[in-house]
C-alpha cells in the first residue's frame, strides 16, 4: 500500500528541495523580482499540470510503482522543470539575503504592538517550517512509514479547522498583508517598511535600500506561501492515492485561494513600492574604514589657517588696526626675524583674520609625510589655549618638528603689532580645487544608459564619473556590459584648458555646491548623462534624460529625444529661493565615531569652509568628497541623479552623489512579466 504514496513523494523530491525556509537570500531587486514573479507563475502552473497528469490514473490503481507507470516520464519532466527553477532562485537567495523574522523582531522591539505582531508571524512561520521538515523526513523514510502517519499529516494540512495548515496560512497572510478588502497601508508589512525607511542607521547596518528591504520581506513570505502550497498539494495527492476521494474540486479551491493570496500580497507590495523612497545613497564604509584616496578625497589648501603679524598685512607697515579689520588682504612683506621667515608664505589672499592671543608656540607640520598638506599640527598660546587639540593630544604636546615661537611686539609706546590667525586661499600645485565642467554622456547610440555614479579625483580635478550599461527589454540592464565611462583627462595648467569652460576653479568667492536631486516622474525617460555648470558662482548639477521604449529596451532617437534638466534657482529666486546649509565649527569629517547620515534637502547649497579653529587649527577644507561607487546591485535604469551632503552635527561631513532608481519600475515589471 505504501507504493500508492510515490506520486506525492515524487512531488516533494523535486519541489521541496529549495523551499527550505532557512534565512533566504535577497536577490538584487530587479533580477530577484523577475525570478520570484516567474517562480510564482511557473510553480502554480506546474503543480496544476502535475495534478492533471496524475488525474489520468485510476484512484484505486495499485498495479505498479508510480515510477514505472506509462506516462510517468511526462510527470517527472514537469516536476523536474519546476525543481530546477526553484533551486536556482533559492541558491541565489541564500547567497545574498540574511534577514530573518527574528532579526526583524529585534530591530523593531521598541513598538510593543509591532513586536507582538512580529511574534505571531514568527510563531506561525516556525510552525510551517517544522511541519515542512517533518514532510522531508517522511519522504526520506517513506518505505518504513505506516500509512497512518502520512494520512494524519495530510489531514492536518488540509482538513478544515483552526489548527490546520490551510487555516494557518490564511492567518499568516492577513497578519502580514492585511485583509483582502484593504489596500495594505495599515498592514504589518507596510508598518515595517515605513519604520525601516525612516531609520538611516538601520539602512546603513543592512546595506539595503527601503525598496530592497520591502522586496526581501515580501520574498521571504512568498516562499513561505509556496512551501505551504506544496505541502497542501502533497496532502491532497496523498489522500487521493489512499483511496479517500478524487478531491478535484478541493484542489481547485486550494489553488484559487493560493492565487488570491499571491495577487493580494503583490498588490500590497506594488502600493508600497510606489510610495517609498527610490533614492539610493552610499553609507560610510563598514566599521568606518575610510581611507584617503579609496573611500574619500579632499579639496586641498582652498581655505587654511595661517598665522601672520598685522604689520605684514598692509602696505604702510602699520599696527594701528585690529586683526579683524583685515578681511581680504595679501601678505605685503616679511620683516626680518619675524615668524614669517620660518614658515612657507601664503601666496594667495588672506581672509577673515582674527586675534586670539599675543604669544604662541607654533608646531609646524612635517610636510614630508605622504598626503600631509597641513601647515601646522597645532598652535599653543601662552595662556594655555590650544588650536588643533586632537593633533596636540596625539603628540602629547611634544612637537615632532620643534615648536617655533611667535610673539607679538610693541611699536613705539602706544601700538602693539599682534599676530593674527587668518584663512589662506592659495592656488598652486598643492591645491586640488578643480571640478570638471565637460559633459559625460553614455554611449546612447548602442542603447547604453547611466546606471551609477561616483566622484573621482584625477590630475587634481574632481569628476562626476558615470557607469553605463546596455538597456534590455522589460527595463533590465545587461549586467555583463557594465563599465565606467572613461574620464576626459586633462591638465589644468595646459594653455588650451580654460577655467569656466573645461573646469571650475574654487575660490573664496566661488566655493558653493548646489545640493539638488534632479529627477523625473516619467516612465518613458532614463538618464543618459550628467555635467556640472556654474550658476551664480555655484557649482550646479545638470542631468541628461532620453526617451526609451520599456518593452523593447531601445532608446528612441536619443540624438533628438534627449534634454538637459537642472535646478536654476538661486538665493535671489522669487519662488522658493535656494537656502544655505551651514557648517558650524566643523571637526574633520573622518573624526566622527558615528556613521554619516544625509543632512541636506533639495534646493539647498553649502560652501566649502575651513575646519574648526579649536579642534583642527583650521587646517583642512571641508566637506570632504565621498568617492565610493553609488551603484545598485544589480544595476537598474535611473530616473535621476543628485548631489547631497551627509555627516553628523559638529563635523564637516561629505559631499556625495546619489541616484534615483527608475520611476514606477515595480508596477511595470509585474505587468510585463506576471501578466504576459
Amino acid at each position: 500500500m505504501r507504493l500508492k504514496f510515490k506520486a506525492a513523494m515524487q512531488l516533494i523530491i523535486f519541489i521541496s528541495t529549495l523551499i527550505s525556509l532557512e534565512p533566504i537570500g535577497a536577490l538584487p531587486i530587479v533580477n530577484d523580482a523577475l525570478d520570484i514573479i516567474k517562480l510564482i507563475h511557473e510553480v502554480s502552473n506546474g503543480v496544476l499540470t502535475v495534478w492533471q497528469l496524475l488525474g489520468r490514473r485510476p484512484i484505486d490503481h495499485q498495479k505498479l510503482p508510480f515510477m514505472l507507470e506509462d506516462g510517468s516520464s511526462e510527470i517527472m519532466n514537469e516536476l523536474g522543470q519546476i525543481s530546477d527553477k526553484i533551486q536556482h532562485a533559492e541558491e541565489q537567495q541564500t547567497e545574498y539575503f540574511k534577514l530573518t523574522i527574528e532579526t526583524l523582531k529585534r530591530d523593531f522591539h521598541a513598538e510593543s504592538l509591532l513586536s507582538h505582531k512580529m511574534s505571531e508571524v514568527s510563531d506561525m512561520t516556525k510552525m510551517i517550517k517544522k511541519r515542512y521538515r517533518d514532510m522531508i523526513e517522511y519522504q526520506r523514510s517513506q518505505e518504513k512509514l505506516e500509512n497512518y502517519t502520512l494520512i494524519g499529516f495530510a489531514e492536518w494540512c488540509v482538513k478544515p479547522g483552526s489548527n490546520s495548515l490551510t487555516y494557518l496560512v490564511e492567518v499568516l497572510h492577513e497578519t502580514l498583508f492585511g485583509e483582502y478588502e484593504d489596500n495594505g497601508n495599515k498592514s504589518l508589512f507596510a508598518q515595517l517598511v515605513v519604520k525601516y525607511e525612516s531609520d538611516e542607521d538601520q539602512i546603513c547596518a543592512t546595506h539595503s535600500s527601503p525598496q530592497q528591504f520591502a522586496y526581501d520581506l515580501y520574498t521571504k513570505m512568498t516562499l513561505t506561501e509556496i512551501k505551504a502550497y506544496t505541502m497542501m498539494e502533497f496532502s491532497w495527492m496523498t489522500l487521493r492515492d489512499s483511496g479517500k476521494g478524487n478531491f478535484t474540486l478541493e484542489m481547485a479551491l486550494m489553488h484559487k485561494n493560493y492565487q488570491r493570496r499571491i495577487e493580494h500580497s503583490m498588490k500590497v507590495l506594488s502600493d508600497i513600492m510606489a510610495r517609498i523612497e527610490r533614492v539610493y545613497w552610499r553609507c560610510d564604509p563598514k566599521n568606518w574604514q575610510s581611507q584617503l584616496g579609496e573611500t574619500y578625497d579632499e579639496v586641498t589648501r582652498l581655505l587654511q589657517g595661517y598665522v601672520e603679524n598685522e604689520v605684514n598685512l598692509n602696505s604702510e607697515s602699520k599696527c594701528f588696526d585690529s586683526c579683524e579689520d583685515y578681511v581680504d588682504v595679501r601678505t605685503e612683506r616679511c620683516l626680518e626675524n619675524e615668524f614669517c621667515n620660518k614658515q612657507p608664505k601664503c601666496l594667495g589672499r588672506l581672509h577673515n583674520c582674527r586675534f586670539i592671543e599675543s604669544d604662541m608656540t607654533v608646531c609646524q607640520s612635517n610636510n614630508t609625510t605622504t598626503n600631509n598638506l597641513r601647515r601646522y599640527d597645532y598652535i599653543e598660546y601662552d595662556n594655555g589655549r590650544v588650536l588643533g587639540k586632537d593633533c596636540a593630544a596625539q603628540q602629547e604636546n611634544a612637537c615632532p618638528t620643534g615648536g617655533v615661537r611667535a610673539e607679538s611686539w610693541s611699536r613705539w609706546i602706544f601700538w602693539r603689532c599682534n599676530y593674527c590667525l587668518c584663512i589662506c586661499d592659495e592656488d598652486g600645485p598643492q591645491s586640488d580645487r578643480y571640478f570638471n565642467l565637460r559633459d559625460t554622456i553614455s554611449d546612447y547610440k548602442d542603447d547604453m544608459i547611466v546606471t551609477g555614479a561616483r566622484f573621482v579625483k584625477h590630475q587634481r580635478v574632481f569628476h562626476l564619473q558615470l557607469q553605463q550599461g546596455k538597456l534590455l527589454p522589460g527595463g533590465l540592464i545587461n549586467q555583463s556590459t557594465l563599465a565606467w565611462i572613461p574620464l576626459q583627462s586633462y591638465d589644468v595648467s595646459h594653455v588650451d584648458i580654460r577655467n569656466g569652460y573645461d573646469y571650475h576653479k574654487l575660490t573664496y568667492d566661488s566655493r558653493a555646491l548646489d545640493l539638488d536631486e534632479i529627477s523625473v516622474e516619467n516612465d518613458t525617460l532614463v538618464v543618459t548623462g550628467a555635467r556640472f555648470r556654474v550658476v551664480d558662482k555655484h557649482l550646479n548639477l545638470e542631468v541628461r534624460f532620453s526617451s526609451f521604449n520599456f518593452t523593447t529596451g531601445r532608446l528612441l532617437r536619443p540624438e533628438v529625444n534627449s534634454f538637459w534638466l537642472g535646478n536654476d534657482k538661486t538665493t535671489e529666486h522669487n519662488d522658493k529661493p535656494r537656502q544655505k546649509l551651514m557648517l558650524h565649527d566643523p571637526q574633520v569629517s573622518t573624526k566622527s565615531s558615528l556613521s554619516s547620515l544625509p543632512l541636506s534637502k533639495d534646493n539647498q547649497y553649502m560652501e566649502f569652509v575651513s575646519s574648526s579653529v579649536d579642534k583642527d587649527a583650521a587646517q583642512s577644507t571641508v566637506p570632504f568628497i565621498d568617492i565610493q561607487d553609488v551603484v545598485p546591485n544589480p544595476a537598474v535604469p535611473l530616473s535621476g541623479l543628485g548631489i547631497y551632503h551627509k555627516g553628523r552635527k559638529g563635523f564637516g561631513g561629505f559631499f556625495a552623489p546619489k541616484i534615483v532608481t527608475y520611476y514606477n519600475f515595480w508596477e511595470k515589471l509585474v505587468k510585463s512579466h506576471y501578466y504576459p
